[in-house]
């Protein structure tokens, strides 16, 4: 996930989980927090619905998080492959794969609020700067988008489209329900194994508050379950699509943690959307024949 932009002071001496929990009894309801996950990453404003006290940038109210972001993933895709699905209905589906590409893509920035991608340009700002890892990250806490960050947002705004359209409309909404959970089960393994790269910032409290390895273990069930159900009922392209997903994500993960010596809120959102371009290209590269 990115930076929350909203929030503008730091995170300073983030207390224990189990002083949160203490002070907080919201932080004790799994639902509760499944729903401030939500809130936080999506526009989904489940919390609000939930009728639970509190704001999404409390920074106590996102620890201890990091579990539930896989699930949240299953509404971003569920989202996703609703709107997939009615756009490859009628008898003229067929002939606008670019223009119904075009509006999933908006659909997934606005259903995210493009908290990952607004993270993945500020990462590419930094990282393509060639500088050293503390102007690095300087330059990504920048919140002007240079001119590495926008090519590179045009570049994966491209790439998605172009895939999806690549991708048949039988075949897409089941990859537009997987690709959410198992990128965001990346994120959540990068949150949880690798360090923070500052001293303070709106991602620290999502790192120094996950349990290894049980909120890890926690996070795979989700997006393991539908995997495998959707397997065995739908297609073993399910399998492809998960095995594409996660690694991408553990790839990049691996990759910015190289360059940076940790990872940030901005980097967090990077591995999301890396993950879900290259696993979209990966499919639309083994063609439709995977999907039969």
């Amino acid at each position: 996930m990115a930076e929350n932009p909203s929030e503008n002071n730091p995170t300073e001496n983030i207390p224990s989980k189990n002083d949160l929990h203490a002070s907080n009894p919201v932080l004790k309801n799994p639902l509760a927090k499944f729903a401030l996950a939500t809130s936080y990453i999506t526009i989904i404003p489940l919390s609000k619905l939930l009728q639970i006290e509190g704001e999404t940038n409390d920074t106590e109210l996102l620890a201890g998080l990091t579990k539930y972001l896989p699930s949240v993933g299953m509404l971003i895709g569920l989202v996703l492959c609703s709107l997939s699905f009615l756009l490859s209905l009628g008898p003229e589906a067929g002939i606008r794969p670019i223009l119904n590409a075009v509006m999933i893509t908006i659909a997934w920035l606005v259903t995210t609020g493009a908290l990952h991608f607004d993270g993945l340009m500020d990462t590419a700002d930094g990282i393509f700067s060639h500088r050293n890892r503390e102007r690095m990250l300087e330059i990504m806490q920048d919140s002007r988008v240079g001119n590495f960050g926008a090519l590179t947002g045009i570049a994966v705004f491209a790439l998605k489209v172009s895939a999806m359209a690549a991708i048949s409309p039988q075949a897409l909404p089941l990859a537009l329900f997987l690709i959410p959970m198992w990128s965001r089960f990346a994120e959540a393994y990068a949150i949880a194994h690798y360090p923070y790269a500052k001293p303070e910032g709106k991602g620290k409290v999502w790192h120094d508050t996950t349990k290894v390895p049980n909120d890890l273990l926690i996070a795979l069930i989700v997006p393991l379950f539908f995997t495998v159900v959707l397997g065995i009922i739908v297609s073993e392209s399910a399998y492809v699509t998960a095995i594409f997903a996660a690694f991408s994500g553990l790839a990049a993960g691996s990759y910015l943690n190289t360059k940076l010596g940790g990872h940030t809120g901005d980097t967090y959102g990077a591995v999301v959307e890396i993950s879900e371009t290259l696993t979209l290209v990966g499919l639309a590269l083994l063609g439709n024949t995977l999907f039969r």
